[in-house]
C-alpha cells in the first residue's frame, strides 16, 4: 500500500495543541461518542491496556497500567509509560495486553492490515479491542471517488491544515478483523446524517441535528451502514 508521511502527521500533532481541534463541532461530537462509549465498558479494572496512538488521552480509564504509545512525542511526553512508536510496528512481546484501545481515528493514519496485525499480536487470547475509524461509506463522500472504496487516500483540511489520510470501507476493515481472529461483538455508527445535512447548512447545525439522529439511524440496519464514523468492540479468539 502506498505510504503516507509519517514525519509530516508526526509535525502536524506535535504542533497543536488540542488533538480535537479548537471549538470543532464535528470532532466535539466524535470525542463525546467515543469517551461515553468507552466509560460503558467495564472491562479495564486490574488490567494492563495499551492506549495506541493515544495523543495523552486517558478517557478516565481505570485500569491497574496503561501504556501510551504515538508517534507524536510532544503529545505523550508528561504520561506514565509513555513509549514513541507506530501502531505498525509495537515494541511489545506478543500476547502482552489484556484489552487494548485504538480510538480518534488512528487507523486511518496506517496501513490497516499491519496495526490490525500488530494489535492482534500483542492482545492476549480473549482481550478486548476497542477501535474507531472513517469509513468511506459516510454520506460526504457520496459522488466522489472515495465513496466505498475498500482504501484510498484522501486530502482534507484540518486546523487550518491540509493533510493526508487513509479512508477505509467497514467491510474492508472488517475482514482485516476476521482474519487476525478478532471477532466483533458490538457495533456502534456515528456521524450518520451529517453529511448529508452539511450540504444544504452549516456544519455548526448539522453536527447539533446529528446528534439526536444518530440515537435513532445507528439502530436502522441500512442507514448505519454509512456512519462517517465507526466504533467497535471486539475480543481475540484463542
Amino acid at each position: 500500500m502506498q505510504k503516507l508521511d509519517e514525519e509530516k502527521i508526526k509535525d502536524f500533532y506535535n504542533s497543536v495543541d488540542n488533538v480535537w481541534g479548537n471549538n470543532d463541532p464535528w470532532h466535539d461530537y466524535s470525542r463525546s461518542v467515543i469517551s461515553k462509549y468507552i466509560s460503558k465498558k467495564d472491562i479495564f479494572k486490574h488490567s494492563i491496556l495499551l492506549n495506541a496512538g493515544s495523543a495523552g488521552n486517558t478517557y478516565n480509564i481505570d485500569c491497574e497500567r496503561m501504556y501510551h504509545v504515538d508517534i507524536a512525542e510532544e503529545k505523550i511526553k508528561n504520561m506514565e509509560n509513555a513509549i514513541v512508536a507506530s501502531i505498525e510496528k509495537l515494541p511489545f512481546e506478543e500476547n502482552y495486553f489484556d484489552n487494548i484501545i485504538c480510538v480518534g481515528s488512528v487507523l486511518n493514519y496506517c496501513d490497516a492490515f499491519n496495526a490490525i496485525s500488530e494489535i492482534s499480536r500483542v492482545l492476549k487470547p480473549n482481550g478486548n479491542l476497542i477501535i474507531e475509524f472513517e469509513s468511506s461509506w459516510g454520506y460526504e463522500y457520496i459522488n466522489t471517488e472515495s465513496y466505498k472504496r475498500n482504501a484510498c487516500i484522501i486530502t482534507t483540511e484540518y486546523i487550518e491544515a491540509q493533510h493526508r489520510q487513509w479512508l477505509y470501507s467497514h467491510k474492508y476493515i472488517f475482514k482485516i478483523l476476521s482474519s487476525y481472529n478478532l471477532k466483533i461483538v458490538q457495533r456502534k455508527s456515528f456521524h450518520i446524517a451529517d453529511g448529508l445535512l452539511s450540504r444544504i447548512c452549516s456544519d455548526q447545525t448539522a453536527v447539533k441535528y446529528t446528534k439526536t439522529l444518530d440515537k435513532f439511524l445507528s439502530h436502522t440496519p441500512i442507514l448505519r451502514e454509512h456512519g462517517n464514523n465507526i466504533i467497535l468492540h471486539c475480543i481475540k479468539k484463542l
